[in-house]
C-alpha cells in the first residue's frame, strides 16, 4: 500500500511538473500561429473596429470577454460590437505600433503601442490583448486600454 501512494506521489510531482514548465512547450500546441500572425490578427480587430465589420467582430470576439477602457469601468462583447444597424463606430482608425508577444498553450497575450488617428491628432494607446483558442478559432477574450503617458 504505501509503495502505491509514493507512486501516485510521483506521478503527481511529474504531472505538476509539466503543467509549470508547460510554456516551454507553448509554440507547439498553439496552433502554429506566430508572434507575427498574433500582430496582424490584433490589427484586423482594429480595422474591423473602425468600420465596423460586424460580422468579423462577433467571430473576433468570445461571447465570455471582458474588457476596460479609458473610463474604468468593465465591459462586455455588447460594449466593443455595435448592435445591428448601428453605423457609427467605436473606435477611430487604429495602428499597432510596438508590440510584444507571449503565448502559453492556448493562450496569447499581445501588448502594445496603438496610434489611434483622430482627425483633430493622433493618439498613443497602450492596449493588452488576451487571445485564445477556442473550437473556432483564435479569439479576444480580454482587453486592457489605457491613455499613454504624453511624450511616449
Amino acid at each position: 500500500m504505501r509503495s502505491w501512494l509514493v507512486a501516485l506521489a510521483l506521478v503527481i510531482c511529474i504531472s505538476l511538473l509539466v503543467v509549470a514548465f508547460g510554456p516551454l512547450g507553448a509554440r507547439a500546441s498553439s496552433g502554429n500561429m506566430s508572434e507575427d500572425e498574433f500582430r496582424k490578427l490584433e490589427q484586423t480587430w482594429l480595422d474591423a473596429a473602425s468600420v465596423p465589420d460586424l460580422p468579423l467582430l462577433r467571430k473576433m470576439f468570445s461571447e465570455d470577454f471582458m474588457g476596460t477602457s479609458f473610463g474604468g469601468g468593465v465591459l462586455s462583447k455588447n460594449d466593443v460590437v455595435p448592435a445591428d444597424g448601428m453605423t457609427a463606430t467605436h473606435m477611430p482608425k487604429c495602428v499597432l505600433r510596438d508590440s510584444t508577444v507571449r503565448v502559453f498553450g492556448d493562450t496569447a497575450v499581445l501588448m502594445g503601442d496603438v496610434e489611434m488617428q483622430v482627425p483633430q491628432k493622433a493618439e498613443d494607446v497602450r492596449m493588452t490583448t488576451v487571445f485564445q483558442k477556442h473550437p473556432e478559432g483564435w479569439q479576444i477574450i480580454a482587453v486592457h486600454m489605457s491613455k499613454a503617458p504624453a511624450g511616449q
